[in-house]
């Protein structure tokens, strides 16, 4: 049996005659008679009755008639769903992220993919730079969103997005006065910083521009992720710095006011990372366009 001989007995069987059915499928009537006849012999029943010019369709007919109909939208479904993950409109990418990343980029990237009208799911893991590596080299991630400097030899890594980095002041600050903000002013602070797992992040930018400037951070507290930082900001625990795009969050969180400092400019780089010369699906390549889109990447 195959599904060309079934949906021509489907047709038959819908058009109520071979000569109707042969002409929508656009063949000769004898062919498709004697088609129907060979399907008959390879089931070894009768498919239909002839009464009075009237073809009717037996009861085990109507048995094959309803299972081939199911049997054939099931095969157009998985000839639709092979193109649909040919072209990179439906599967799973696994992306691994920063806490920040995950509430200040992710959300885009999940906008774009409804825009798009695609059956991509994203399966979303944070963790630490080190986590991140690991676990793309293990396959177990497909792409990473990662602020980290430290770029090896394996890893194939697009520059997203650069960003000023603003300082978080707690409520009611003296700074929060001044018409310009230098990091010289941040002497006497306390210092909330993020932990560095490999390479350089904003901390160790951070570190070292206060070097510059004079003095030693001194630091209060160290963590792994911005957003409790922040929080403690907020109840004058300490100063902190974070990226730019941390403030389309002031719609949904109660957050410390953000200011930039006028020197030195300081900044922080997203970046995506792969692993390079591995094979990716085509909605992994998909996702990759779509978050260079958000970010403004252009592909030439």
């Amino acid at each position: 049996m195959n599904l060309h001989r079934l949906h021509c007995f489907v047709t038959v069987v819908e058009e109520g005659s071979v000569s109707k059915a042969a002409k929508k499928l656009n063949m000769s009537q004898p062919p498709l008679s004697m088609l129907i006849r060979k399907l008959e012999e390879e089931l070894n029943v009768t498919l239909f009755e002839r009464y009075k010019k009237r073809l009717l369709v037996t009861e085990v007919g109507n048995l094959l008639y309803e299972r081939a109909k199911e049997l054939l939208i099931s095969s157009e479904n998985v000839v639709k769903e092979v193109a649909e993950y040919s072209e990179g409109i439906k599967g799973t990418v696994r992306i691994g992220t920063s806490t920040s990343a995950n509430i200040t980029f992710i959300p885009n990237v999940l906008k774009e993919i409804q825009e798009q009208s695609l059956d991509i799911t994203l399966d979303v893991r944070e963790g630490k730079y080190t986590d991140i590596l690991r676990e793309i080299r293990n396959n177990e991630i497909d792409v990473g969103l990662v602020r980290n400097t430290y770029q090896p030899d394996d890893l194939e890594i697009i520059k997203l997005v650069k960003e000023p980095l603003l300082l978080a002041l707690p409520p009611g600050h003296p700074l929060l006065n001044k018409s310009s903000i230098e990091l010289s002013d941040l002497r006497n602070e306390n210092f909330l910083m993020q932990r560095t797992t490999q390479g350089q992040n904003i901390s160790d930018f951070i570190m070292e521009a206060c070097h510059a400037s004079g003095f030693t951070p001194n630091i209060v507290y160290w963590g792994t992720t911005s957003l409790p930082i922040l929080l403690m900001v907020k109840k004058g625990i300490g100063v902190s710095f974070v990226p730019q795009s941390f403030l389309q969050l002031n719609d949904d969180v109660n957050l410390p006011t953000m200011v930039k400092v006028s020197s030195p400019y300081l900044f922080s780089s997203q970046s995506m990372i792969m692993l390079q010369d591995r094979f990716r699906t085509f909605s992994t390549n998909r996702i990759v366009e779509i978050i260079k889109k958000v970010a403004g990447v252009s592909n030439k």
